[in-house]
């Protein structure tokens, strides 16, 4: 672990986030656990992290699944030595993204209403990098109104394949969608009817049956298990997958579920 990375992220959170006045309000964990099941794709875990102490609140047993890592040793400290130095380098940069973006882009009342997702890469116990998709939403906000508590999903998308840069996304299902590249420098809204393939929704253009067949392909099932599952032919849902990267503008399955989950059509 690069002591000098880690100390960075922690100086974004405690010079930006630092919580004064705590809200003592009590975390209904078992909510969170039904929540979180009923929208995780793929082998993952989730955490709740606090900022009054920095310190998990709680962490889930999927931790030993996905990483090799027990749960009661999953801690802040662990996630920065097990993490790639690369992404640790950039770690401070995408958090200070993120409440910027919290404080300063949406008013407060919306501070629920969106989840942050980038890529990182964790090592797991027996030397292999997974590549993990990090969403993170608020939980609770301090009496001053600062984040306190946030929730965590971490995804295992090893098997995807998929390039690793240092975008940030902020997804929200009832308001606007943002995305901020490392290489523009700038936000870009994620329009419902933009013409721009860069920047359009793919929760508003996939119909209700390519929705199930993306959610399939994301969990790894092949086409004449999908079909079964579905009650069709192989040959429609191939005919439905050429649809799918039609629409969404991706050149093959692993992009377009990368895609899926960047812009919160997966979770």
């Amino acid at each position: 672990m690069n002591e000098k990375d880690s100390a960075n992220v922690f100086n974004v959170w405690n010079s930006e986030n630092k919580i004064l006045q705590p809200n003592k309000k009590e975390l209904l964990l078992g909510i969170v656990d039904q929540v979180v099941s009923l929208f995780a794709v793929g082998s993952f875990y989730y955490y709740v992290f606090n900022f009054e102490n920095l310190k998990m609140d709680h962490v889930n047993e999927g931790t030993k699944g996905v990483l090799g890592v027990a749960s009661d040793k999953f801690t802040v400290e662990k996630v920065f030595e097990i993490m790639h130095p690369e992404d640790l380098a950039s770690m401070n940069e995408k958090e200070a993204l993120a409440i910027d973006f919290f404080y300063h882009k949406i008013h407060f009342d919306d501070l629920f209403s969106y989840k942050t997702v980038y890529v990182m890469r964790l090592k797991h116990t027996n030397g292999t990098y997974k590549t993990i998709l990090h969403q993170v939403s608020v939980l609770s906000a301090s009496d001053e109104g600062k984040i306190q508590q946030v929730l965590g999903v971490h995804t295992d998308i090893t098997y995807l394949n998929i390039p690793i840069n240092h975008n940030v996304s902020f997804i929200s299902t009832k308001k606007p969608s943002y995305h901020y590249s490392k290489n523009s420098g700038n936000y870009s809204i994620i329009h419902e009817n933009s013409a721009s393939l860069e920047k359009i929704n793919l929760k508003n253009v996939f119909s209700k049956r390519e929705k199930e067949i993306v959610e399939k392909l994301a969990q790894g099932v092949k086409f004449n298990e999908i079909a079964k599952l579905l009650f069709v032919s192989p040959h429609t849902v191939n005919a439905h997958k050429k649809n799918i990267l039609r629409k969404s503008g991706c050149k093959n399955t692993p992009e377009l579920i990368a895609r899926c989950y960047v812009e919160g059509l997966l979770c």
